[in-house]
């Protein structure tokens, strides 16, 4: 039997049968083109785009008697040549680029939960507190520009001024929050446009956060602010996390301009006196029209390679479009540089540049 056939007839049994709670069946596919260039030579890549990766799932709610709903959800990814993992192998004499990962099916979210008057309690593999704390944005081109920008290009690793491998990655310099995890999550109810959100995950690491959405005038706002603590990493280990807190907040004009800000710095734990506290900002402003989006954003991670009396300060400018055709399908464009600036350490500039489709079902 075909098998997509006996896939789509197996769910529909499924659906068919199941009396407790309704189901609704979604996902997207998420591809791109991207070409790169290191300063030593030029690389070509089609890759699955991390900052929203292909899935499908499954989710439901189901209203209870006593007032209560009863909620599922269920989330497969499926990724080939992640976007925010692949790399040159500086090693082949064709200087070939290398897969981030083989093509793999994994457990992106399942959770249950109850929600009411009281918020909602979530139990299992589910998004942290934290997570989208850092990705308020209003300003658009949301395909392929956000504030963790090493989700597209965070495998490259930069070339010395010889062409040699420098052993430092484009994401090795900047950070990266938690985003999902086993974990006990209470969402409070929302009030005046803010919501309450704290979990504590398997291991005992904790997170919370506010989040904000409404509007002001002709201006609509969306803002989060959160900190996550790591219990569980070995106490002995130098230079340890031991919190994160990051913040972000957007605003967009009924014109169609917008901008966004976005900051976070880690703490850190058994610290040698001359290492330096990580810290990230970035900004970005954008413009809006029809089904058109443009935007520019710049952002700059320091010390997020704990490099002691080194600096390590990575700067990010990029260019992008995003054309909106309707139906969950978009188009969109991106011109990144990465440029690292570390001590006793001469690097060239990476250039990231290409195209990006997105298709929801």
């Amino acid at each position: 039997m075909n098998k997509t056939l006996l896939a789509t007839t197996a769910l529909a049994f499924v659906a068919a049968t199941a009396s407790a709670v309704d189901v609704e069946l979604y996902g997207q596919v998420n591809k791109g083109v991207f070409a790169f260039d290191d300063g030593a030579d030029t690389n070509f890549v089609v890759v699955d785009n991390d900052m929203s990766s292909s899935r499908f799932g499954l989710k439901g709610a189901q209203a209870l008697d006593n007032g209560l709903t009863a909620s599922v959800l269920y989330e497969a990814e499926m990724q080939g040549n992640p976007s925010n993992n692949f790399s040159k192998d500086f090693t082949a004499a064709n200087n070939q680029v290398t897969d981030g990962a083989a093509a793999t099916m994994t457990e992106r979210q399942a959770r249950v939960g109850m929600s009411g008057n009281f918020g909602g309690v979530y139990v299992g593999r589910q998004s942290t507190a934290i997570d989208g704390v850092i990705g308020q944005d209003l300003a658009g081109v949301g395909d392929v520009m956000n504030s963790e920008n090493s989700d597209i290009g965070g495998g490259i690793q930069f070339a010395t001024s010889t062409g040699a491998a420098s052993g430092v990655t484009v994401g090795g310099s900047t950070f990266g929050l938690p985003s999902r995890s086993n974990s006990v999550r209470y969402d409070s109810p929302i009030v005046a446009g803010f919501q309450g959100r704290a979990a504590i995950a398997q291991g005992g690491d904790m997170d919370a956060s506010v989040f904000y959405e409404g509007g002001m005038n002709d201006f609509t706002v969306a803002a989060a602010a959160g900190v996550h603590m790591n219990n569980d990493s070995n106490q002995n280990v130098a230079n340890r996390v031991d919190t994160e807190v990051a913040a972000s907040v957007s605003a967009k004009h009924t014109s169609g301009i917008a901008g966004t800000v976005a900051y976070t710095t880690q703490s850190l734990g058994n610290k040698a006196a001359a290492v330096e506290e990580p810290s990230a900002w970035y900004a970005k402003v954008g413009y809006a029209w029809d089904a058109y989006e443009v935007a520019a954003d710049y952002g700059v991670s320091k010390d997020y390679n704990n490099v002691g009396t080194r600096s390590d300060d990575l700067t990010t400018m990029g260019l992008g479009a995003q054309y909106n055709l309707g139906n969950g399908i978009s188009l969109a464009a991106l011109y990144r540089n990465f440029d690292l600036d570390r001590t006793a350490l001469t690097t060239e500039d990476v250039s990231l540049y290409g195209v990006n489709m997105r298709v929801k079902f």
